[in-house]
């Protein structure tokens, strides 16, 4: 049995999903990959984790600016849940 999402423990699941970004929403390009047909989606490393995720803390590097799609997954959120394994951290 899996504990319930908390920050604390996050294995940042979610910074592995392909996060398209909305047409208005000004992310540094750097940090961004263009998709084709003019859809943007935050860059991923080659490890496949999302390039503004910090290793050393599991924390977003642009929280505060963060796409609007990360923001759906708010800590044990519908979206945190669905993803969230209890796995330790990578």
């Amino acid at each position: 049995m899996t504990s319930a999402p908390h920050c604390s423990g996050c294995t940042a699941q979610c910074c592995r999903l392909t996060a398209v970004l909305a047409a208005s929403e000004s992310i540094p390009s750097h940090l961004t990959v263009d998709m084709g047909d003019g859809v943007r989606a935050m860059a991923k490393a080659a490890d496949g984790w999302c390039v503004a995720l910090d290793r050393a803390t599991q924390a977003c590097g642009i929280y505060s600016g963060r796409p609007q799609v990360c923001r759906r997954f708010k800590m044990a959120g519908p979206y945190c849940s669905a993803i969230f394994d209890g796995a330790p951290r990578a």
